[in-house]
């Protein structure tokens, strides 16, 4: 059985299309060929072609006689028995109405008929007017207090919403675990902390970034542990799939710098213009975030990204020129004469040598006649490393 490319952490589409065309059709392959061939192949630096050959040697040695076994779910049957004997509790009766009331009512009834019996029997019009009003008044009252609630029903109405927003918030704080489960990060032995990390893991040897990218999307779950781990994991899977969700990381300020890693491993050019905001200089966003995004937009190698690189190169911080440089030189696609006329102004006039060399090594890939011819003056240089890629580029 071959492995695909996509076995190799760092390897996603895009470079293993990059790598097929030019015949590396799986690890076996790969393992067999040159950091030169590789690189050039690939587009990428020989330390990055080196990388995936050691890799791809340790994985065909290993031959991959079986696939891994599937982990048994231990744990459906103790969430089935984590419900506490609600279900078999018995409704309680409701109370019974008190006939002791009714009977105090008849007795009091039966001692007004004694009483009238035992009163004269002179009763002119006036007295049955006032009793017939006095009934009435009576009965109103009672119909007036039947109607307004009393102090006790308000208070079980208001136990009942709290009841209701106490029901929500335990649903709100289910919602994360319980899609967590769905996804199936928790359908195996926990062996990790927190136990969904068990899970992450698993989906990331299978190189399987569905679930990954839907665990991102569940609104509600910040844990920033979790979230750089899950970020990661989508690089090093490297499907072109995740790119959505992970320019939504690269807008949170949690997750920014490990989200533009894991776009640069995945190379896609649907990237580039976000990366490009966070370059921009208008944006007056830190060095170091700064230097992170051309960095990335070097791995992506998208021709879009050369033009404000360049101008880039004018940062005032040494790391900001640096990854430019080096951006630069794994891009290799320039062909304006602008382009090879700053990277010799900063060949000869920067002070931080890692720039410099950053420097020779942007005009050694760009190849061009103008590039060597700028190089030739540095063949001697008191940089080594800036007088090696002078010599190899008139070779």
């Amino acid at each position: 059985m071959t492995n695909p490319l996509e076995d190799i952490d760092g390897i996603g589409s895009t470079y293993a299309d990059r790598l097929r065309d030019a015949g590396f059709e799986n690890v076996a392959e790969l393992s067999e060929a040159e950091p030169g061939e590789v690189s050039e192949a690939a587009e990428t630096s020989e330390s990055e072609a080196e990388d995936w050959i050691e890799q791809a040697v340790g994985i065909d040695g290993e031959g991959r006689e079986s696939s891994p076994e599937a982990v048994e779910d231990g744990d459906d049957a103790g969430d089935m028995g984590e419900k506490d004997g609600s279900d078999g509790e018995d409704e309680e009766n409701e109370p019974e109405q008190d006939d002791g009331a009714e009977q105090e009512d008849d007795g009091v009834e039966q001692d007004d008929e004694a009483e009238r019996e035992d009163e004269p029997e002179q009763e002119d019009e006036t007295e049955k007017t006032d009793e017939t009003g006095d009934e009435e008044e009576d009965q109103e009252t009672e119909d007036d207090d039947s109607e307004e609630p009393s102090d006790g029903e308000d208070d079980e109405k208001d136990e009942a919403e709290d009841d209701e927003e106490t029901e929500d918030e335990e649903e709100e704080e289910k919602t994360t675990k319980d899609r967590l489960k769905e996804l199936g990060f928790y359908d195996n032995d926990f062996t990790e902390f927190p136990p969904e990390l068990s899970g992450l893991k698993r989906f990331k040897a299978e190189k399987n970034p569905e679930p990954v990218i839907e665990a991102l999307r569940i609104q509600g779950y910040d844990t920033v542990f979790m979230r750089l781990e899950l970020v990661e994991a989508l690089g090093r899977i490297g499907d072109e799939s995740a790119v959505d969700v992970l320019l939504d990381e690269v807008n949170d300020n949690d997750t920014r710098m490990e989200a533009m890693d894991a776009l640069g491993r995945i190379g896609s050019e649907r990237a580039t213009d976000k990366i490009l905001e966070l370059l921009d200089p208008e944006r007056k966003l830190q060095p170091h975030v700064r230097a992170k995004a051309a960095e990335t937009a070097g791995r992506i190698r998208d021709p879009e990204a050369v033009d404000l690189l360049v101008q880039t190169l004018d940062s005032d911080s040494s790391e900001v020129r640096g990854t430019a440089a080096e951006a630069l030189a794994r891009i290799g696609e320039a062909e304006d004469a602008n382009v090879t006329d700053k990277l010799g102004t900063v060949l000869e006039e920067e002070t931080e040598e890692t720039v410099r060399m950053s420097a020779a090594r942007a005009l050694r890939s760009l190849g061009t006649d103008d590039a060597r011819n700028v190089l030739a003056g540095y063949e001697n240089d008191r940089n080594e490393l800036v007088a090696e890629a002078a010599s190899a580029a008139q070779s």
